[in-house]
């Protein structure tokens, strides 16, 4: 399908407002952070209570944020990892989406603020997602949390993070997480499908941006091949269910859909979601784009189906 006229108008606000000129990791964290924040957090929907606290990981304390959009006790909760090619992004620049899927699912979010490289390298954030999960199963009941339904969601960079925490979840015999949800997920750090070309310029997401972002993430190039790095290379028996989410116009799309047929072959019940005419990013940009506020309502409905839960 032809790009969608929204995605256009707004590709050429987001374009007018990005530097041209070379930034260190830094300064590129501070400008997509403030971008983020000043256009794709506007909408604000109310919640029963909003809680920013600590949480305990190995080799130190990370924040988090947690979403309850109501009273009641034992909700569902969904761990929510943040995209920006773990380099950027925070509490903040997801607040807006985190806020709306739990007011649509009725569910606990955990929004996760995971460190980010390249201060930290791989598998630093690997470990700080999944001990997230941990602590929450051991610690959710405090929360109003049912611990017996947890699951892992995230865009970019956290959806690779939540098909990595299920697989470790698994491999490790928790069985802790009962639902992924990748939103045009990175599975494969060496991925050269067309889509990565087709569409890898012009489109918000580019080529090059991901080489890069792939450079500040690793220690050295071996960590392209670990399964914790590209998940597509784990195996995939016995994993939760999984929603996968791609958009047409991103050059991550082929290799997310792939991950979804792998998973589907492998027996994993598995839902796959291309959305016509949209680019990287489109959930987050929402406020702009109608059809990332349709992603985030079949998100949410997605949720509820899963564990159950009514209004």
């Amino acid at each position: 399908m032809p790009l969608d006229p929204q995605v256009k108008e707004l590709l050429t606000k987001i374009n007018l407002l990005l530097p041209t000129t070379p930034l260190t990791p830094q300064e590129f964290r501070k400008v997509r952070n403030e971008l983020f924040i000043k256009m794709f957090n506007n909408e604000k929907v109310g919640l029963y209570n909003i809680r920013d606290m600590t949480i305990p990981v190995r080799n130190g304390d990370i924040k988090v944020r947690v979403y309850f959009p109501n009273q009641r006790e034992n909700l569902p909760a969904v761990v929510y990892y943040h995209g920006g090619g773990f380099v950027y992004g925070n509490l903040d620049t997801h607040d807006s989406v985190c806020r709306l899927i739990s007011k649509l699912s009725n569910t606990i979010i955990v929004s996760v603020d995971y460190r980010l490289a390249p201060e930290h390298k791989f598998p630093t954030q690997v470990y700080d997602a999944y001990d997230v999960v941990k602590w929450l199963a051991n610690n959710g009941g405090k929360l109003s949390i049912d611990t017996s339904k947890i699951a892992v969601a995230g865009d970019s960079a956290g959806g690779n993070l939540s098909t990595v925490v299920s697989i470790l979840d698994r491999d490790n015999g928790e069985n802790v997480v009962k639902y992924q949800i990748m939103i045009y997920p990175i599975v494969n750090m060496l991925d050269s499908s067309p889509s990565m070309y087709n569409y890898g310029d012009g489109y918000f997401l580019t080529y090059e941006r991901i080489l890069w972002y792939n450079k500040q993430y690793v220690k050295e190039d071996s960590d392209y091949y670990n399964p914790l790095a590209s998940p597509i290379l784990a195996e995939s028996h016995n994993l939760p269910p999984a929603l996968i989410i791609t958009a047409e116009y991103d050059p991550l799309r082929d290799q997310g859909e792939m991950y979804a047929h792998k998973l589907k072959v492998s027996g994993v019940k598995t839902i796959s979601l291309r959305y016509n005419g949209m680019i990287h990013g489109f959930v987050s940009f929402y406020e702009y784009l109608d059809t990332g506020k349709e992603a985030i309502h079949h998100i949410a409905s997605s949720i509820r189906k899963m564990f159950n839960v009514f209004y």
